[in-house]
């Protein structure tokens, strides 16, 4: 009967395995931070978790009650392994964001799966009798339900492999990057409004010079040094650079890496609070890129709006955009229409009108950002006014496209920080003679001062839209708290689980005379 045994444990653990991608989809979307992916386990244990652990106390019992209970536990290890492994895929399938199987992964799911095969090789080499045996099968049971202490185990064994992979990678872009001498680096950085502005600069400067840009959301120092070693070229004038951060000296890293001799900083916020704690750490770790950029004599291009910025600009060497006095390039007569935003672009003696199909200030500002950069390259007015005229939206960024019914869709999926997501309400707003539908899960990563920063996001949604849909019960309260001190129609007020059940309401409500506003769309670890 021990052979049963063995097998019952090997489908543990190989139910363990295929458990394994779900979890690791949520470690991947923290980051590979195992604090923040304990963070999600806390906040979502759920039944089915306490099923899995009941049915694994069963199992675990079935192992001490002698050879009559080891087939019943073989039965239950396949019937609860093939549940966990469906449930577990299913939700892989139904993933808002998808887990990408980088090198990473695959190593981390190798390195389970030798875990898994060198505790069963124990067990057949050295296991000899049923006590022995059932206690080495009841640790199987119980690997199979923590696979995510497995996970968190794996994670911290395979890092000084991590990091010495990256370690390489980055000593490989460096040499790449000595061999192009005379090309142009710019790095963007930003709380918000990055990635808008360096797609708006790279389209702009393609008008004159050959230019790279950080593909799609590329920003961390492994995403620039595999843009450098995938995507740099020969010919190559222009490299623009998007650096992110989620904690202090992430852009440190990015800027020693390529060295910037232009800079753009776009905004500077409340964002990513739960690693930064303050808004001061957030501001010091923004300009980092100014100090790089300070150190190799290049010029800083900042945003004059932001009270932030303007507080901790360096003297020397900066040029300021934005709306308001004193910048050295500023937007004028800015009007807003379906057909998206005219407005003229001012610096120095040069006056350039200019129309676009973006919408909201922020872009205006994005505009503005990488326009001030561009004519100081050398760009002439009507080179700059064509680009401006082509410029795209960036994906799930204020986006606007056809939707159910005949509706019309502002997709603004991408946007998560509190300044852009009131100003994409007040975008919604324009839509003067519409019905308004905002549908939205909120906004996250703001420490204590989520709640907030939610109620006011619903204050202005209930003051803005005809109906109103959240997304997530718990992430909800705070805007359902705001929404509820106006006089808003409570049966307009919807309260989903998922964006597939709120599909299912835009549907019945939705006609050519509705405009919806997606704000904000959470990976699945926030959802709850």
């Amino acid at each position: 009967m021990t052979v049963i045994l063995y097998i019952a444990a090997g489908i543990s653990l190989f139910s363990m395995l295929l458990c394994l991608p779900r979890q690791i989809h949520m470690l991947q979307q923290a980051s590979y931070y195992n604090l923040r992916y304990m963070a999600w386990l806390r906040g979502n244990w759920s039944r089915g978790a306490t099923l899995a652990a009941m049915t694994a106390l069963l199992q675990i019992l079935l192992c001490f009650l002698g050879p009559m209970s080891h087939i019943p536990l073989l039965c239950l290890c396949v019937i609860s392994g093939v549940i966990r492994a469906y449930l577990a895929f299913k939700r892989l399938n139904t993933a808002i964001k998808k887990l990408v199987y980088t090198a990473r992964v695959k190593r981390m799911i190798v390195s389970a799966a030798l875990i898994a095969a060198a505790l069963e090789a124990v067990m057949i080499i050295f296991i000899k009798d049923d006590t022995s045996a059932a206690l080495f099968t009841a640790g199987c049971v119980l690997l199979c339900v923590l696979v995510p202490a497995v996970l968190i185990f794996v994670n911290i064994l395979n890092r000084p492999l991590e990091l010495f992979i990256a370690y390489m990678y980055v000593l490989a872009a460096k040499k790449i990057l000595k061999r192009h001498t005379g090309m142009k680096i710019i790095g963007i950085t930003g709380s918000y409004g990055k990635t808008s502005t360096k797609f708006f600069l790279g389209r702009m400067l393609s008008e004159k010079y050959n230019t790279l840009v950080t593909p799609e959301s590329y920003n961390t120092l492994m995403g620039v040094v595999r843009t450098v070693r995938e995507y740099l070229k020969s010919g190559t004038q222009v490299f623009v650079v998007e650096m992110g951060a989620r904690k202090p000296r992430d852009i440190k890293r990015i800027a020693r890496l390529t060295h910037p001799e232009m800079g753009i900083i776009t905004s500077v916020g409340p964002q990513h609070l739960d690693t930064f704690h303050t808004v001061e750490r957030i501001i010091k770790t923004k300009f980092e890129l100014s100090d790089e950029v300070m150190k190799n004599g290049g010029v800083m291009y900042l945003n004059g709006d932001n009270e932030y910025i303007r507080e901790n600009a360096p003297e020397n060497n900066t040029v300021f955009f934005g709306t308001g006095g004193g910048c050295g390039c500023t937007a004028e007569d800015i009007r807003y229409s379906r057909d998206g935003s005219q407005f003229t672009i001012k610096s120095g003696d040069i006056e350039i009108p200019v129309s676009t199909r973006l919408l909201g200030t922020h872009n205006v500002l994005n505009i503005l950002a990488a326009a001030s950069v561009a004519l100081d390259l050398g760009l002439s007015p009507d080179e700059l006014k064509y680009a401006v005229l082509s410029l795209a939206p960036v994906s799930h960024r204020l986006e606007m496209k056809p939707f159910l019914n005949g509706s019309v869709l502002i997709d603004d999926a991408f946007n998560a920080n509190p300044s852009g997501s009131l100003e994409a309400v007040r975008v919604l707003g324009s839509f003067e003679g519409m019905r308004k539908i905002i549908v939205t899960p909120g906004l996250v990563e703001l420490a204590d001062k989520e709640y907030e920063h939610n109620y006011n996001l619903g204050l202005a949604a209930g003051k803005t839209c005809d109906v109103v849909i959240l997304v997530g019960q718990q992430r909800a309260v705070p805007m359902t708290d705001a929404i509820k001190t106006l006089p808003f129609d409570t049966e307009n007020l919807h309260v989903v689980d998922s964006f597939k059940q709120a599909m299912e309401i835009l549907e019945k409500i939705t006609d050519q005379n509705t405009a919806v506003l997606f704000e904000n769309d959470l990976p699945d670890n926030y959802l709850k």
